[in-house]
């Protein structure tokens, strides 16, 4: 059975790298570090376990960030072993961290992901109900870890407002104005064959259904999707639009941007500065 519980002493913190390896494909803790690193710098505590029994499966941890007079908690990385994902095991530390950072008189929680990773999509923005209008370029710079080698590593906040409990629209991508259209290429992966921006207040955007099987087939075709969908996203931020719901549909990937989300009630007042 797993229990989410703090993690304090300093023996069990040296226990999280091997989870993080496990959760994240890192093969050298200098990833770590300076992923921490920057986080703090960006940034600006608390450190969560799971626990199955006595063994530590999966970790969270978050820094006290504050952004435009804005105090918020941030939540840098969150992990579970390889053999425990999909256990529901990431869910718990969520909701642990929300309760926490409840009771601690935060409204926001924040945090960075990759905007290609349909899977981070899904659960960030469709299961636990974060926006995002932020979109960072290169956050990270070089990542050599499983998941993020070989690409820039760009990232969407997400920004979770967890005093609302907010339910994302359910929407069926063909019928809502499209940013991008895809085609399949020969491999069977989908590219983007073109980019239009439409006007209406509500739109899609396709990202690749499996972003790592992408890179595995080519570098060239992940990054021609990563500069594509940037320009797309920074465009659709600065125009007021924010990511607010995520669908799977026939085996393809789609986020909904709608405009005037903090109109709408699904955010709180503007945090983070569009670089």
């Amino acid at each position: 059975m797993t229990d989410i519980r703090e993690i304090s002493e300093p023996e069990d913190m040296k226990k999280i790298f091997p989870v993080a390896s496990s959760a994240w494909g890192m093969e050298k803790p200098e990833s770590f570090i300076s992923d921490v690193l920057n986080a703090i710098r960006f940034h600006g505590g608390l450190v969560l376990g799971a626990y199955d029994g006595e063994r530590l499966i999966g970790f969270q941890f978050g820094l006290i960030g504050r952004k435009n007079d804005t105090f918020y908690l941030y939540s840098h990385m969150t992990g579970v072993i390889e053999e425990k994902k999909y256990s529901g095991t990431g869910f718990m530390l969520k909701a642990a961290q929300r309760e926490w950072a409840i009771q601690k008189g935060y409204r926001l929680v924040a945090w960075t992901f990759d905007p290609l990773m349909s899977l981070n999509g899904n659960f960030n923005i469709r299961k636990l109900g974060a926006i995002s209008r932020t979109y960072l370029v290169n956050f990270y710079g070089t990542m050599t870890d499983r998941l993020n080698a070989g690409v820039e590593t760009d990232r969407f906040i997400a920004e979770w407002w967890i005093h609302r409990d907010r339910v994302p629209a359910v929407f069926e991508p063909e019928q809502c104005a499209a940013a991008n259209m895809t085609k399949q290429g020969p491999s069977g992966l989908r590219c983007i064959a073109s980019v239009s921006l439409p006007q209406e207040n509500r739109m899609t955007v396709e990202i690749p259904a499996d972003f790592i099987a992408v890179k595995k087939h080519s570098l060239e075709l992940a990054a021609e999707w990563r500069e594509k969908t940037r320009h797309i996203f920074r465009t659709a931020f600065t125009k007021g639009y924010a990511v607010t719901s995520f669908a799977n549909v026939g085996g393809r990937s789609y986020y909904l941007l709608e405009r005037s989300a903090s109109t709408a009630g699904y955010c709180g007042e503007r945090v983070f500065d569009q670089e």
